[in-house]
């Protein structure tokens, strides 16, 4: 079997299908490949903030915002990374990100905000409505109406090239796929590989489980051997998780539907407190408790009541949780609760919608929550070993007393955990929510090689096509996804046709081959 169309794409995450909608409505047809049985991605999994400027939520709100100042505040918000930033990719971020927000609400996508997100000088946070789900249900809807095709349980084994080294199609299984005009890959990051993981940052990391387990590298892999450069491919994004709970998460269970999105729009805007009371039960059913919880002197044990690491480090914890039974403990005392029970203190939050206090973990999460007179009781309601758990809140109070911790060397050490009750929250997991290694593109995001040539015929798009982009605040993933997307399909619809749709015997890059960490490198965007 044999297919042939404009533009073929590969994953069909938020990236893909943008990128086949742009593709379509460039006068191209467009093709995805998707090798789960859904569409969606990590996209469908995420908060679903998406930050930009210069939208007409900004507008509405009174915000006077422009491209430079968004610029001058991811460069804020990047730090110490600012030196590894694609500086060419990150204005064509801000350059198209309100655009983007502008044509993802033109096709029945609503947004609440925009909300502060600090570091940024601006109010830029667009927070989808009602979960990031409306995110895939629109695009599935809007594929449709511009007859993009969508063909699933189809992973790419082979990306085709012709006698030129063109790419030009793909194999899956039996079956071939050819794009005359080009390829797009858009399968996400490597955060569920486990040999990528092991490879580029550490066997620690490969242990840490991915939050969406089917993000493997798949386009990374074909994009590396087909000549193209991975770039930052050291960065992870681990850390802590409370486990699904088995009750309704409020937010997750809201249809998608372009008339409710409105209705909670205006309800949101009329009546912020209601809003946030549902954000509440959302907040507090995954999101992990801030670290300054740690900083104010909780600690994190293990099923067996030891500590696990450090807690002045998410990456540490993370690993550290991993490494066990995948298993935690945050473990405080009553001026702690106290503390962290009232604004400016909140246990967890979503930046500018709603903040989450240790009485709505009793709330809405009492199966995480634990309470107790003494350290022996909260142990036995937590199933830790009491005589354990004696022993490290015993020495970690003695610690705060020296000022050094001789078992990891953490820095912050707060009052301790003294004064009863006593309380828990757990268990939590160690997830690794994304990873931001990506192939190197041009500002077209065709992959290029090393040295900066564009590869003929391939494209890529999100996390695939990260560049080098650092992406270090919230909303940015998101928005980088539908931007890229957008930007690749009609990049790629405007390609020559190729005459020469005939695959070449060896001239094949092929998924699951081997790839070595010499690829790792900074991104080679301008200064």
């Amino acid at each position: 079997m044999s297919k042939t169309v404009d533009v073929l794409i590969i994953g069909g995450g938020g990236s893909g299908l943008t990128a086949a909608i742009s593709a379509a409505t460039s006068g191209s047809t467009a093709l995805v490949l998707e090798k789960c049985a859904q569409i969606g991605g990590s996209t469908a999994m995420s908060v679903g903030s998406f930050t930009a400027a210069n939208t007409s939520y900004q507008y509405r709100a009174g915000v006077n915002d422009s491209i430079d100042l968004f610029i001058e505040d991811m460069k804020l918000a990047n730090g110490g990374f600012e030196d590894r930033e694609n500086k060419e990719l990150r204005r064509v971020l801000a350059e198209n990100a309100g655009p983007t927000v502008e044509w993802l609400s033109s096709i029945g996508v609503q947004f609440l905000g925009p909300t502060p997100e600090p570091p940024y000088e601006k109010p830029r946070m667009h927070n989808v409505i009602p979960n990031s789900t409306a995110y895939a249900t629109a695009l599935l809807r809007e594929s449709r109406k511009r007859g993009v095709e969508i063909v699933t349980d189809a992973r790419v084994d082979v990306l085709l090239k012709n006698a030129a080294g063109e790419v030009i199609g793909a194999r899956v299984g039996n079956a071939e796929y050819f794009g005359r005009r080009a390829v797009i890959l858009a399968t996400g990051d490597y955060s569920a590989s486990t040999e990528m993981k092991s490879d580029f940052v550490s066997p620690a990391a490969a242990k840490v489980p991915p939050v969406n387990k089917n993000n493997t590298g798949d386009g990374l892999k074909l994009g590396a051997d087909a000549g193209g450069v991975l770039l930052q491919m050291d960065r992870l994004y681990e850390g802590l998780r409370f486990f699904p709970s088995k009750r309704p998460d409020a937010i997750k269970i809201l249809p998608s539907h372009p008339a409710l999105s409105r209705l909670m729009r205006a309800v949101a805007e009329k009546a912020p407190k209601i809003m946030a009371l549902i954000a509440r039960g959302a907040l507090t059913s995954w999101v992990a408790p801030n670290n300054t919880m740690y900083r104010a002197g909780a600690i994190l044990v293990d099923p067996t009541g030891n500590r696990v690491a450090n807690e002045d480090s998410d990456k540490e914890l993370a690993r550290g949780v991993a490494a066990g039974a995948n298993r935690a403990y945050l473990i405080f005392d009553e001026p702690l609760a106290e503390t962290f029970s009232a604004w400016p203190n909140p246990v967890s939050t979503f930046p500018g919608v709603a903040y989450a206090y240790v009485k709505d973990y009793k709330t809405y999460r009492p199966d995480v929550f634990f309470r107790a007179d003494s350290i022996a009781e909260l142990a036995d309601r937590t199933g830790i070993p009491a005589a354990a758990l004696e022993k490290t809140v015993s020495s970690w109070n003695a610690t705060v007393e020296t000022q050094h911790d001789a078992d990891f060397g953490r820095q912050h050490f707060g009052n301790g955990v003294r004064v009863g009750p006593f309380y828990a929250l757990g268990p939590l997991g160690a997830f690794i929510t994304l990873a931001d290694g990506g192939l190197d593109v041009d500002t077209r995001l065709r992959v290029v090689d090393a040295s900066r040539n564009a590869i003929p015929g391939l494209f890529a798009a999100g996390s695939t096509g990260q560049g080098g982009l650092q992406l270090l605040n919230h909303g940015l993933h998101i928005g980088w996804a539908m931007i890229s997307g957008r930007l690749a399909g009609r990049h790629a619809a405007q390609e020559p046709i190729r005459s020469d749709l005939e695959p070449v015997a060896g001239a094949t890059s092929v998924l699951g081959r081997h790839l070595v960490p010499t690829l790792t490198g900074e991104s080679s965007g301008t200064s």
